[in-house]
């Protein structure tokens, strides 16, 4: 096992029967942001990585329409 301050850390654990499964932690706060299954461990690698990606651009783009949304006038409808 690597150092998890390191982008590469990897942690596996064996599986037994046909399905494998992935997951990618955010390891700062601990949280697991993307999860894939599949026949290998590539594709459910591939999967939890896709997954993960979706989470973290959902997540800015979020925030940016967050500071839009605090820059709008809040006088707005009066006169």
């Amino acid at each position: 096992m690597s150092d998890p301050q390191n982008n590469e850390y990897s942690k596996r654990t064996e599986t037994i029967g046909g399905r494998y499964c992935a997951r990618v932690d955010n390891v700062d706060p601990g949280a697991i942001i993307g999860r894939g299954q599949g026949a290998t461990r590539a594709e459910a690698e591939q999967q939890a990585i896709e997954s993960a990606a979706l989470t973290l651009n959902l997540r800015d783009a979020s925030q940016a329409m967050r500071r839009s949304a605090e820059l709008l006038p809040t006088n707005r409808g009066t006169k």
